[in-house]
């Protein structure tokens, strides 16, 4: 084939597709992409416009409020303990016997003075009454003696007796006076002897079990119980070390125990440790209790409040309104006229069971959601179902 025939069947070629493409994008094709785009973009329109008639339409949140109030706050800090009795006494016997009887109920409160043990006291009694013998004769002697001791004297002021017959008499007479003396003491002892068969309670407080039972033989200093004072306890804790130029003898402590939970028990610091613990940079703070009505037990576990300081008109709002955000937290403020809320950053101060101090981000009388904000966003609609009163945070006399 010539090369005139070529280009005569490319061109035949070419001209083929060029008719097919004209056929393919005429112009009523552009025409139909343009109207096809202009529906595309209206439909886009309208489900924009719907979605945000549906969020115009959204149902408003059942929430609960509270108002921004101003309240005084103790500033405190917490510690844990074990309640231990100031005094704590075992009680042992002073002399060897045998248990006669037990006077007291075990694990009961016993008064002052009262009667806890008998131990078997014939042997004592016995001991007196010879030592006392023993002293009535000697007394007898030393009073012969000294008859006879004035008459000797007599005798002598007259030179009628010698003087080493006046020396004589006169030293029967010392020595009988220190049989006397030596005697007398005895009985006392025998006294008491016979006394510590008799054993009594050192202070008012409850007493434990008895380790012995009556008619056991017991020997001086042998364990029979343990005795508590229980009027005023004492609770150890520990405190951080960057309160220890905050913490002061005297300072209002108070106890939580589970066993009266709600309620207090007030005390105060009685020692505050010199140095500082290196294993756990704390530092040891003690505080007596008051427990007149023998309420609390030695050996509790207790909660201790150490009040450092007051702060005064500070703004509080429930501790349920804080929402936790990873730069703090914040709150959803009410607004009355729109009713709708709108989230605002805050920063808290101290807190106490069931409120929280307000530092910044709001202003005493606004109203700040409780309850329902986990369903919230920023403007969204509310509707509210219970509001607090103004005074629902009420000073804690137990801190002031």
């Amino acid at each position: 084939m010539s090369l005139d025939n070529q280009d005569i069947s490319f061109n035949e070629t070419t001209g083929k597709k060029k008719n097919i493409l004209k056929r393919m994008f005429g112009p009523w094709t552009f025409f139909i992409l343009l109207v096809a785009m202009a529906g595309y973009l209206y439909l886009m329109s309208a489900e924009d416009d719907q979605v945000d008639d549906a969020s115009r339409e959204r149902p408003p949140v059942a929430v609960e409020i509270a108002p921004v109030v101003e309240r005084d706050l103790a500033e405190t800090i917490r510690g844990v303990g074990t309640l231990r009795s100031i005094q704590r006494v075992e009680i042992k016997p002073e002399a060897s016997g045998r248990i006669k009887s037990v006077h007291f109920q075990e694990g009961g409160f016993v008064s002052k003075d009262k009667l806890l043990f008998e131990i078997e006291e014939q042997k004592q009694i016995q001991r007196l009454a010879s030592s006392r013998a023993a002293l009535d004769q000697a007394r007898a002697r030393l009073d012969n003696l000294r008859r006879n001791f004035d008459r000797i004297k007599t005798l002598y002021v007259q030179e009628l007796v010698s003087r080493d017959e006046y020396d004589r008499v006169k030293t029967e007479m010392d020595s009988a006076s220190s049989e006397v003396a030596r005697l007398a003491a005895q009985v006392d002892l025998a006294k008491e002897d016979l006394g510590d068969t008799l054993i009594r309670a050192p202070f008012s407080g409850f007493i434990s079990g008895r380790l012995v039972d009556p008619g056991a033989f017991v020997s001086q200093g042998q364990l029979l119980a343990v005795m508590y004072q229980t009027e005023s306890l004492e609770i150890s804790f520990m405190v951080p070390e960057k309160y220890a130029s905050s913490v002061d003898y005297g300072q209002k402590v108070l106890i939580e125990v589970a066993a009266y939970p709600g309620e207090p028990f007030k005390g105060k610091v009685s020692f505050v440790s010199p140095s500082i613990d290196e294993s756990t940079r704390s530092l040891e703070v003690r505080a007596h209790i008051d427990n007149r009505g023998n309420r609390l037990r030695p050996g509790s576990f207790a909660t201790a409040v150490l009040v450092l300081g007051y702060r005064e008109s500070a703004m509080v709002i429930p501790e349920r309104s804080l929402v936790a955000t990873r730069d703090g937290y914040l709150v959803f403020v009410l607004d009355n006229e729109k009713k709708q809320v709108k989230g605002r950053n805050v920063r808290t101060g101290f807190r106490r069971p069931g409120l929280v101090e307000i530092v910044q981000g709001l202003v005493p009388g606004e109203q700040v959601v409780v309850s329902g904000h986990m369903n919230l966003g920023d403007g969204f609609r509310v509707s509210v179902v219970e509001e607090a009163p103004s005074d629902w945070a009420q000073a804690d006399e137990n801190y002031l």
